[in-house]
């Protein structure tokens, strides 16, 4: 009896030393992340804390679960392995930015300096003057004319997550989005939340969106959770600021990753039970 007992102590502690197995596939997938300036460490095939980071940053990226795991899904994107089949009712997610926020995440570029302008706060206009104007703003962005969505912003605006930007900054963008995802359609939720602090006014809205590549063969569709600031200038509503949220609906198929302490704890209470029972 004391030989199984000293046994299991012996076990137990050894469990705590037992380093992370290396594998090949997470060897790749060190390598991808790297090339892409996302994970700095030794390319060992290891999983660590900084290679989950790592992950969790390329995924945000592309809009997918942000879980920290290489699942299919993300696997495929980095070029490793089989496409996985989507979930029911997933969207399609290809590996180039789907909306305008993602490309502010992907091209990285200086901004120009803000351009002075003369708006005024907007505080006065009615909710139904804003879900109009809002209707009327998501219908260009519809369109193929950039124009049509420019005469919507001020001249300088707040623009996702690029800083502060004039309108020929903001049109080189749309150029770009259009012959990414030339087919294009926004719906506006019926809930408009209109918040007024100080000399802000910010409106809250969900948007549902679908965009479509035929040459390419690409779409994709989702929500965001998109904030307006608004001004006025003169009798007309502009767009000072827009940020977007991607909507993230969560799979019913995600892997969870392993928790390799309650494996270690699940197979001692096997042992301890087998020892002295």
């Amino acid at each position: 009896m004391v030989k199984k007992a000293v046994l299991l102590i012996l076990l137990i502690g050894l469990s705590g030393r037992i380093p992370a197995r290396a594998d090949e596939e997470t060897r790749q997938v060190q390598e991808e992340l790297r090339k892409r300036h996302l994970f700095f460490r030794d390319i060992d095939g290891r999983p660590s804390p900084e290679y989950a980071v790592a992950l969790k940053r390329y995924q945000q990226r592309q809009g997918f679960a942000a879980t920290g795991v290489a699942d299919e899904v993300t696997l495929y994107s980095l070029g490793i392995g089989e496409p996985a089949p989507p979930a029911e009712g997933a969207p399609n997610l290809p590996d180039v930015p789907v909306l305008k926020s993602d490309a502010a995440l992907r091209e990285l570029r200086p901004a120009p300096a803000p351009v002075p302008t003369k708006e005024t706060n907007a505080r006065d206009a009615t909710k139904a003057e804003i879900r109009a104007f809002l209707r009327h703003y998501f219908d260009a962005c519809q369109t193929a004319s950039s124009q049509a969505e420019l005469a919507f912003y001020a001249d300088r605006v707040e623009y996702f997550d690029h800083g502060a930007v004039d309108k020929p900054y903001i049109q080189n963008e749309l150029a770009v989005y259009d012959q990414r995802w030339p087919s294009r359609k926004y719906s506006m939720g019926d809930s408009l939340r209109v918040v007024k602090v100080g000399n802000n006014t910010l409106v809250k809205v969900r948007v549902g969106f679908e965009v479509a590549n035929s040459a390419h063969g690409r779409k994709a569709w989702g929500r965001t959770d998109d904030t307006f600031a608004l001004a006025k200038r003169g009798n007309s509503l502009e767009i000072v600021s827009i940020k977007e949220a991607r909507v993230r609906r969560p799979s019913r198929h995600r892997r969870r990753p392993p928790n390799f302490p309650a494996a270690v704890g699940r197979t001692m209470h096997k042992v301890f039970r087998n020892v002295f029972h």
